[in-house]
């Protein structure tokens, strides 16, 4: 069972010619929102009606207590050489919501979620401090906000929150303004995939339009697998794990600005955005290393070298139509000005011809998604989407970091619920294709099946199977040996 994850993280770049890691931008970012629920109406996937309080003021409290347990069906080690093997994760999570309703037209929100992995203390393996920070334990505010009515129109929602523009369910093209938790690519529930972030939204209502203007002015990027986890993807040529510095804007500094204006009309929805923001993806800065003085530059590489975030325009066109069990959705993604990674093959004294890296130039990027949904069946939903991303002026020096000019990205998503809706089970694969092969899976693939069953009221027990295909781009090659068997235990109150 030959695994090499292609999809799953969507953090990777391809790196400079020397390290041999390129990353591959948005590659596998596209699916992370993967494993969504089956969305039920034809609403805009950001909209959310205007808050209608109940009559009477009141404190609710919520949350919930678990249990999950990951195990590898193959030996394997890291890139950075800890053995990974048998049982991966043994977590136990409590997540607790507060909310608060003032009055009328005002209530606050507050959620905070915690988790400590026994795994990391009971076995005795080398993990790398940076594993140990990342999956030992962790705290975290999600949603923290207040929001309500300014007066007929207008609508303010103030703190942590999430905004998701896309409509697709397994592939990512608009849903860009929250960055993503991808320590366990694949694996994670939607809920913990997107992190809420610090933002300002005003809302306007007219007849059937929507207003949003949005102020992000807290940075948060995505949590992206760690050096020394069997899912850290960047390393060099012979398989050997490198890191670089990641310098991020400071919190609070250039903060992003988007703007969404949203029309629901008798079977049909529209959208459109635009964007002033901080790429979540970074791309690896090359104008540290002085290509003039080799072969001493080498010895210093991952200290000259740094990842950075691109500050970049976006405009974006959601639309989607219903036609009886048919739902067709489409997106669209401008991105104006991204940094890439571009390497040429220089002659290194003691080396001869050796790729390196040789600049980093702005181009724009294109990305489109189609999707198909079929609810004619009772009980089942099927669901088909395809995205393609294409980078404009794509110039050899890309192709040999490793980047395409054109990727595309299929995914199937089958669900099922029997016994009166207790037992929900879904089956997802996403293919990723490598020069445009699209009815192929050169680029690598994902395969998930999982169950969720009712045990009680509020007892849910979940499990299911992850297995990752190899394919000829990183990150997924990296995965080859991560297949999992996974599963949870939930009890909320």
């Amino acid at each position: 069972m030959a695994a090499g994850p292609r999809g799953l993280a969507a953090w990777l770049l391809v790196g400079s010619g020397l390290a041999a890691t390129a990353w591959a931008q948005d590659d596998m970012d596209a699916i992370l929102g993967g494993f969504d629920a089956v969305i039920d109406s034809i609403e805009l996937a950001q909209e959310v009606p205007a808050f209608e309080p109940e009559d009477t003021a009141d404190w609710a409290l919520g949350g919930s207590l678990s249990s999950s347990a990951s195990y590898n069906l193959l030996d394997h080690q890291s890139s950075t050489g800890t053995e990974y093997s048998g049982l991966s994760k043994l977590r136990l999570r409590a997540t607790a919501d507060l909310g608060y309703t003032l009055n009328q037209a005002w209530r606050g929100q507050l959620s905070a979620t915690t988790w400590y992995d026994a795994l990391y203390d009971l076995r005795d393996a080398d993990y790398t401090p940076e594993v140990r920070r990342a999956y030992r334990w962790e705290a975290d505010l999600q949603d923290a906000f207040i929001e309500g009515k300014l007066n007929d129109r207008w609508d303010l929602k103030l703190g942590r929150q999430v905004v998701n523009w896309g409509l697709a369910d397994s592939l990512r093209v608009l849903d860009l303004l929250n960055p993503l938790d991808n320590l366990e690519p694949g694996l994670a529930d939607i809920e913990d995939i997107r992190r809420s972030t610090g933002m300002l939204k005003l809302d306007r209502f007219s007849e059937r339009w929507q207003l949003s203007l949005i102020a992000v002015p807290e940075l948060r990027f995505s949590r992206n697998p760690p050096y020394g986890s069997d899912y850290y993807a960047l390393t060099d040529q012979n398989g050997q794990a490198v890191r670089y510095r990641h310098e991020q804007p400071e919190r609070f500094h250039g903060a992003n600005w988007a703007v969404a204006v949203l029309g629901r009309f008798s079977g049909w929805d529209l959208s459109l955005n635009a964007a002033r923001l901080w790429y979540d993806l970074p791309y690896l800065d090359v104008s540290g290393f002085d290509r003039d003085e080799l072969p001493a530059a080498l010895a210093t590489f991952n200290d000259d070298v740094v990842l950075r975030h691109s500050r970049i325009n976006s405009l974006g066109l959601g639309l989607q139509w219903a036609w009886g069990s048919w739902l067709l959705k489409h997106e669209a993604r401008f991105l104006h000005r991204l940094h890439f990674t571009e390497t040429s093959t220089t002659e290194v004294p003691g080396r001869g011809p050796t790729p390196l890296p040789s600049g980093n130039p702005r181009k724009n990027r294109y990305d489109a998604l189609l999707g198909l949904e079929y609810f004619g069946l009772s009980n089942v939903t099927l669901g088909l989407e395809f995205a393609a991303r294409y980078i404009e002026g794509f110039s050899a020096g890309l192709a040999r970091s490793g980047l395409q000019r054109l990727r595309t990205e299929t995914a199937l998503r089958l669900s099922r619920d029997f016994l009166n809706q207790r037992l929900r089970t879904s089956l997802i694969a996403i293919r990723f294709d490598d020069g445009g092969d699209f009815a192929g899976a050169s680029g690598g693939a994902l395969y998930r099946a999982n169950a969720d069953y009712e045990l009680g009221q509020a007892l849910e027990l979940s499990g299911g199977i992850i297995l990752y295909s190899a394919g000829n781009q990183r990150p997924l090659g990296e995965f080859a040996a991560n297949d999992r068997l996974f599963t949870a235990l939930k009890w909320s109150f």
